[in-house]
Order: C-alpha cells, then structure tokens, then sequence
C-alpha cells in the first residue's frame, strides 16, 4: 500500500471509527487525537519523537498542497462565487 492510500485509510478510518459528535468541541479533540496517531504510524514516524506532531502535520499539508489527497475534505467551502 502506498503512503498516499495509508494516509487516506488512517483518515477514513479513524472518521468512520468515531462514535461523537464533531459539534462537541472536547469530540472533537478526541477525534483529532486519534487521527494524529494514526497520521503518525502511515508517515511511520518514531513513536517517542519529540516533533512528532509537527513532522506529521508538515507531511500532511504537503500531501493535501500536491492534491494528492483527492476530495478528502469535510468542511463546507464556500461557493466562490458567493464571495464576489
């Protein structure tokens, strides 16, 4: 599996895996917890790394910057021709 596959799984995953409410701040945090770690282990970062977040993070906006994430998005985006 290619890492662009185990990112998308690690997301899809840890989405359809969570039982909360992504309106509940605290859910939420949780659920973004868990996608970290599992973001950490496709990028097969060191668990005991001290930047792990921020190695993970980097790595991921640069996949998400290359479109190499596809429509992997959940937040509405405004119609840029509501904006004008």
């Amino acid at each position: 599996m290619g890492l662009v596959t185990e990112v998308q799984c690690a997301l899809y995953l840890t989405l359809i895996e969570f039982t909360g409410n992504v309106e509940d701040e605290s859910e939420l945090e949780g659920l973004i917890e868990q996608q970290f770690e599992a973001l950490q282990k496709a990028f097969k970062i060191p668990h005991k790394a001290s930047e792990a977040r921020l190695m993970v993070s980097k790595k991921l906006l640069t996949l998400f910057r290359a479109g190499k994430l596809g429509p992997f998005i959940l937040d509405d985006v405004p119609d840029a021709n509501a904006l004008s």
